[in-house]
């Protein structure tokens, strides 16, 4: 991968600015239940629920990039280095097949949503449902640039081994 990384800049900087505007709209909501103001949001909840899904629709794409996804240690670190190599060209080729067939059908996903509305803020309900389509994308990217990584160094390995 590029040492500029600028999509991962994007993508840090949207989780940074999804997180945050996560923690104050659920201030918002516990201080309006909270004080006796007689005021209830209730556009709070459902903005909630956007930027939760944002949140992790642009960080799990980073955490594919820097390989901190969910995996098992404790049987992958014993392997040998060249079988651990191999484990990991698999992870990242199933990982391509499979959001492949996610992004596909987030394509479809999305669709469902033009013409609908969400019930209290009226956002278009295909801006929701095409996160996934952004975390698919992304995944990929980093995906095929991973595998990309692993395969250049097995060919450097193999030359000098």
């Amino acid at each position: 991968m590029d040492k500029k990384d600028y999509i991962e800049k994007i993508l840090s900087t949207l989780v940074f600015l999804n997180f945050s505007a996560l923690v104050i709209t659920v201030l918002i909501q516990i201080f309006t239940r909270l004080l006796p103001l007689g005021i209830s949001f209730i556009w709070t909840e459902e903005l909630t629920r956007f930027l939760f899904i944002y949140s992790v629709a642009f960080a799990a794409p980073l955490a594919m990039k820097r390989r901190e996804y969910v995996n098992v240690d404790l049987i992958l670190n014993v392997l040998p280095k060249k079988v651990r190599h191999i484990f990991d060209i698999v992870i990242d080729i199933l990982t391509i097949v499979l959001f492949t067939t996610v992004f596909f059908q987030a394509i479809k996903f999305a669709r469902l949503g033009i013409g609908q509305t969400s019930p209290a803020m009226r956002i278009p309900a295909y801006i929701g449902f095409s996160s996934v389509l952004f975390l698919a994308t992304f995944v990929l990217y980093y995906a095929v640039g991973n595998l990309k990584g692993l395969l250049i160094s097995s060919d450097k390995r193999g030359v000098s081994e």
